[in-house]
């Protein structure tokens, strides 16, 4: 860790003003040098404020900070690694970059605020404007040799759902498979993948996106997509929720679910907040269309028809209401 990430983690994990002295005698540079990174690191726009006789202090804002997310993760998850971007081209497409070189068995968070070719199911382009969104991916070891992918987006959207639920006070709804609604509109999109193993052809890894309109004005998206789609922004307005903060608090909700979600014992709550249980919908798999009330969702994250279709996977692309 060089100086000046020094001086950043310090000011970061500190909830007071710190003196420039402090900082300096912690990192063993001079006083001037401290002020110099602190001049560097407030060009891009850190939030790191400055006053007279009391030092410096981090005051978090929606600048995407590694020390800040880490300070507010549970203590078992202290050892995940992370690498944050200003833009690229997709955090999924960068994770399976990672993973062939990939040795640690620790997750690996990849954070970025923009994506420039973000892609959602079945290759469509998801929108990742820059600075208001929350683009990330987690590349994992697989725990077991069988991996199912459709449990563990369900898992994945619950701990979506319960974040927001517990820190912006308003009440999400799930739409099968990976989609979390706010007033029937989509804020938070979810696409796993598997990383196959060459010379075994074993799923090893498996990669999590997760996309999320979290200050996002829906304005600068296509027209063509604005009615659809919705955003956090006036909930987190409200709670004045940073997106560190936020991020912490997503991972510690997914990765306590992670730990035991093959056991499908988080189906109930899913259901409690399922978009779909009682509605009649269309499912589309490739060519084919299947047309249904929506009965139940089973343990291994199907959705159930009234007539006992069980559907694995799929899209949902129509929802009758009433």
């Amino acid at each position: 860790m060089n100086n000046t990430q020094k001086v950043l983690k310090i000011l970061s994990d500190s909830t007071n003003y710190l003196s420039g002295e402090k900082i300096a005698n912690e990192v063993g540079i001079s006083r001037t040098a401290v002020w110099k990174i602190v001049k560097n690191l407030q060009d891009l726009e850190y939030p790191i404020k400055s006053k007279m006789h009391s030092g410096y202090y981090y005051e978090d804002d929606n600048k995407l900070n590694e020390f800040i997310i880490k300070r507010n993760l549970v203590d078992n998850l202290k050892n995940v690694t992370f690498e944050l971007h200003d833009s690229i081209n997709s955090t999924n497409t960068r994770a399976k970059e990672l993973s062939s070189i990939q040795t640690d068995s620790h997750p690996l968070i990849i954070i970025s605020d923009q994506q420039t070719g973000g892609y959602g199911r079945y290759g469509r382009s998801f929108v990742s404007p820059s600075k208001t969104g929350i683009y990330m991916s987690i590349l994992l070891k697989t725990q077991t040799e069988v991996l199912n992918p459709g449990l563990l987006t369900t898992a994945t959207a619950l701990a979506v759902a319960r974040t927001i639920e517990r820190n912006l006070e308003v009440t999400p709804q799930i739409k099968w498979v990976n989609d979390v609604l706010i007033n029937q509109k989509k804020v938070v999109g979810i696409l796993t993948e598997a990383v196959s193993d060459i010379e075994s052809g074993s799923i090893n890894q498996v990669i999590i996106g997760i996309g999320i309109n979290y200050l996002s004005d829906l304005s600068i998206f296509p027209p063509e997509i604005q009615a659809r789609i919705g955003t956090l922004q006036q909930y987190v307005d409200n709670a004045h929720l940073s997106r560190n903060f936020f991020i912490a608090e997503l991972l510690n909700e997914f990765f306590e679910l992670y730990s035991n979600y093959q056991s499908g014992d988080f189906i109930a709550e899913y259901k409690e907040k399922s978009y779909l249980i009682g509605k009649k919908v269309t499912v589309t798999q490739g060519m084919k269309e299947i047309t249904g009330y929506v009965n139940d969702i089973d343990k291994k994250g199907r959705l159930v028809l009234h007539d006992g279709t069980i559907l694995y996977s799929g899209e949902v692309t129509k929802v009758r209401l009433t």
